[in-house]
């Protein structure tokens, strides 16, 4: 029996992973950061292989996850639209956005105004650095009755519009969809600093705040602009004393920490960093340290930790930069030759390795190891 559309009770969000990590601690390019490209569907009468499906995307293994949808789709015949689907989201949390373009676009022929496939396309969109494109996709999506698929398409609205700094648009729609303060104000204070209104963004911050206490977004943007109105050094100094007090969310060391790199202060950030891994793992706060070490000069450090990371995302295109730097630093390229050639036996289909491995071995002057057709 063909998976079918599921009910909108099944909808999930979850935080958005797609696109280009920002290198370092920087804030999200799009604030909030929860407002979700990432979203699974379920179907109501799971089948074997979408349970499968499923587990994949929860242990990460997105490239697998999207093979099985396109096997899927292949059985499936003209049925196809909703594994296609499934094949794009698994593709936009790999990062490949522009294949996932074309899985949602064939889902669409199959099905025209699926609203999952709308949103699907409009993620990979937005990954790709095309927001007008995803913002269309997006509004085409909000005449749906469904109130979790219309709740995304109004967050990818927000999402697009704040990419392609429309904020007077912005201000509007939430003036439109009075949406519930702690979903509206995060968009109000990213429209009102992009509007250069700094105290009235301060003043949003300061009421988000209130209704979330300690919301990471809202403690990053009021930073933001904070330094703007005080300068960087009276802000760290500020934020020193709040990172000490044991009661504080990690958020506080954090932000401390990234005050501290930016005020050439990398010890005290790697001290931070370092008691923050102590917690628990966390994927961001290992490249934070990655980064920090590597401006500290302490590449022999930073190399294993982004060897690690590069394991788990081949395609991370800011942590590719850090570790091609470092490797040029120490002199070490067969190093790094030896280290892409585990990538590649790793991850044949990620094309972009062959074509770093070929600009190296040129350097090296020996030979290429070529893509499989």
């Amino acid at each position: 029996m063909p998976a079918v559309e599921p009910a909108a009770s099944s909808f999930r969000e979850g935080p958005w992973t797609g696109g280009r990590p920002n290198p370092g601690d920087q804030r999200p390019d799009v604030f909030p950061s929860r407002s979700a490209r990432t979203w699974f569907l379920r179907a109501p009468m799971a089948s074997p292989s979408y349970t499968k499906f499923r587990e994949l995307l929860d242990q990460k293994s997105f490239r697998e996850a999207a093979s099985l949808a396109e096997r899927n789709s292949l059985l499936a015949g003209e049925d196809s639209s909703f594994w296609l689907t499934q094949r794009a989201v698994a593709l936009n949390l790999a990062g490949r956005c522009d294949e996932a373009l074309t899985a949602a676009d064939q889902a669409l022929r199959k099905k025209p105004g699926n609203p999952y496939a709308l949103l699907a396309r409009a993620e990979a969109c937005l990954g790709s650095g095309r927001p007008e494109d995803a913002l269309a996709c997006y509004e085409e999506a909000l005449r749906t009755s469904e109130a979790r698929v219309l709740a995304r398409a109004r967050r990818g609205v927000l999402q697009s519009l704040s990419a392609l700094k429309h904020w007077p648009r912005v201000l509007g729609s939430l003036g439109e969809w009075n949406l519930p303060a702690p979903q509206a104000l995060p968009w109000r204070v990213k429209a009102l600093a992009g509007l250069g209104r700094r105290e009235e963004s301060l003043e949003a911050c300061a009421e988000l705040l209130r209704a979330v206490p300690d919301n990471r977004q809202a403690l990053w943007e009021m930073t933001e602009l904070e330094i703007s109105r005080d300068g960087l050094e009276a802000v760290r100094l500020r934020f020193a004393r709040l990172a000490r007090i044991p009661s504080r969310p990690s958020v506080y060391r954090e932000i401390y920490a990234s005050l501290c790199r930016r005020a050439g202060k990398v010890e005290e950030a790697l001290g931070q960093y370092e008691k923050l891994s102590a917690v628990g793992p966390d994927v961001r706060i290992q490249k934070k340290q990655i980064y920090a070490l590597a401006k500290a000069g302490r590449e022999q450090e930073a190399l294993p930790l982004m060897e690690e990371q590069l394991r788990l995302s081949p395609a991370d295109f800011y942590m590719h930069t850090a570790y091609d730097g470092a490797c040029a630093r120490l002199g070490d390229l067969e190093r790094k030759r030896a280290f892409y050639q585990e990538l590649i036996s790793r991850y044949p289909d990620e094309k972009s390795l062959y074509g770093r491995l070929r600009k190296l071995e040129k350097i090296l002057g020996v030979q290429t190891q070529q893509p499989p057709e």
